[in-house]
């Protein structure tokens, strides 16, 4: 969707997210893929990445195993919650997914695909789920820097793409460590005192060639990553069992209606004089945030600048600088309409997304917001969605890359509104997923302080 378009079914707000008030979202093929009040492929994909760290349990994110996940996601879907199969598939992933190398060597798979197609593809698909890369061992930023590496290349060679996927999970990591709460504190502190050591730092660049020459199969991966399938049918019937049980009020609201009834009985489309907060360009930087954010993008550009992972097309030192620019100028931009998410081309640049991630997650709350929906980090959180919304183009990817900025910096219960996640279609087995992963993380958190 353009933001035209955009503009032209949602005015300036507010969407009807969740249980709110607002424009209902627009019906179309596209968009009702997805039930209303559940998640799209973007969190799928997350959660094959949480499943396989739980398979493993030794804090690496293994590529093979996650190579076999993702396979069996696009086979099957999660058949816990019955999602379609490979729902919302990119092509880049769809590709490499399906290379002959894929399931022995993904970062091989991976780099033939991007090489045979130019050397130029950088979409979002790597950086969109590895939120989760942040909170695994998040104490240990080397292990953050090694698995977000791991989880990217498995799909996405390219290093733009490798290093928005690294600096979303650094970042949130850095959070969940305390960072982003007092500036002064921050600007003593050393994050990754392995940065210091130049073997480390080529040892992170060889990473990113890690695929480049003929294919071999992982063997330092293939030990510890043991691929165990699901009992699919018998997690079908338990599935079916719950669900028979429940009856969601969004449940396939929409999905197997007509499309001669789509967008039927809209409301009229209006402009709000006022939309309830200072709006994303007005309310300004944060300072502790904006500071942790630019130390993260500080300390990692060297793999921009550095890497002989690069077009054959030009000079190298061409790629490190202008891939670096672009890099600091998305993440820290004059206003969003700089990131032109909503614009004709490249509306799924991964650096477009991971641009709006920061510059929403490093944005202050209002202190005087006009409407009380907009109050607090919970109203930021709300006013902030909105806005990265109806800019259009792949608005949900670059919402849920922010979101999980936004949800490391401030939390559940004050971060997010409660009326948009209470209502979330699979709440309960995501809550009960999720505390389990968090159970196991935080136990080596503590197992480690010993």
């Amino acid at each position: 969707m353009s933001k035209k378009t955009a503009t032209r079914v949602y005015g300036n707000g507010p969407i009807a997210f969740g249980r709110d008030p607002g424009y209902p979202v627009w019906e179309d093929h596209h968009r009702l893929e997805t039930d209303r009040n559940d998640f799209t492929d973007d969190t799928d994909q997350m959660l094959v990445i949480l499943q396989s760290l739980e398979q493993t349990c030794d804090g690496h994110l293994h590529p093979t195993n996650f190579a076999h996940k993702l396979l069996e996601w696009e086979s099957n879907g999660i058949p816990e919650i019955g999602t379609d199969p490979g729902r919302g598939l990119g092509f880049t992933v769809g590709s490499v997914l399906g290379h002959p190398f894929f399931l022995h060597d993904p970062h091989t798979a991976a780099f033939k695909v991007w090489d045979d197609s130019g050397r130029d593809l950088a979409p979002n698909g790597a950086v969109m789920r590895t939120a989760v890369l942040g909170i695994e061992c998040f104490w240990d930023e080397p292990r953050v820097v090694e698995n977000a590496i791991a989880a990217a290349k498995t799909t996405h060679a390219d290093p733009r793409s490798v290093v928005s996927a690294l600096v979303s999970s650094v970042f949130i990591s850095r959070f969940l460590r305390g960072g982003g709460q007092s500036a002064a504190d921050d600007k003593t502190r050393v994050w990754n005192t392995e940065l210091n050591r130049a073997q480390y730092r080529q040892g992170l660049l060889a990473y990113l060639r890690r695929g480049m020459n003929d294919y071999s199969t992982l063997t330092d991966d293939v030990q510890a990553a043991t691929f165990t399938p699901k009992d699919y049918e018998a997690l079908e019937r338990s599935r079916l069992e719950k669900e028979s049980k429940i009856q969601s009020v969004f449940k396939e609201q929409s999905r197997n209606r007509s499309p001669t009834t789509w967008n039927a009985n809209r409301p009229e489309v209006s402009l709000r004089p006022n939309i309830g907060w200072a709006g994303i360009d007005h309310v300004g930087e944060d300072e502790a945030a904006g500071w942790l954010a630019r130390s993260v993008i500080a300390d990692y550009k060297f793999l921009l600048q550095e890497t002989d992972v690069v077009p054959l097309d030009g000079d190298p030192r061409y790629f490190h600088e202008e891939w670096t620019k672009e890099l600091e100028n998305h993440c820290f931009p004059q206003s969003l309409a700089q990131l032109e998410l909503g614009g004709a081309s490249g509306i799924g640049y991964t650096f477009k997304c991971i641009g709006a991630a920061y510059y929403g997650a490093t944005r202050k709350v209002d202190p005087a917001p006009t409407a009380p929906e907009y109050d607090g980090p919970a109203g930021l959180f709300r006013g902030l969605m909105e806005q990265i919304t109806l800019e259009a183009g792949d608005a949900d990817t670059n919402a849920a890359v922010m979101g999980s900025l936004l949800g490391a910096r401030f939390g559940l219960d004050q971060g997010i509104p409660s009326s948009w996640w209470t209502e979330l279609q699979h709440l309960e087995w995501l809550d009960a997923t999720v505390n389990q992963y968090a159970e196991r993380v935080i136990a080596n958190y503590e197992n480690q302080l010993q």
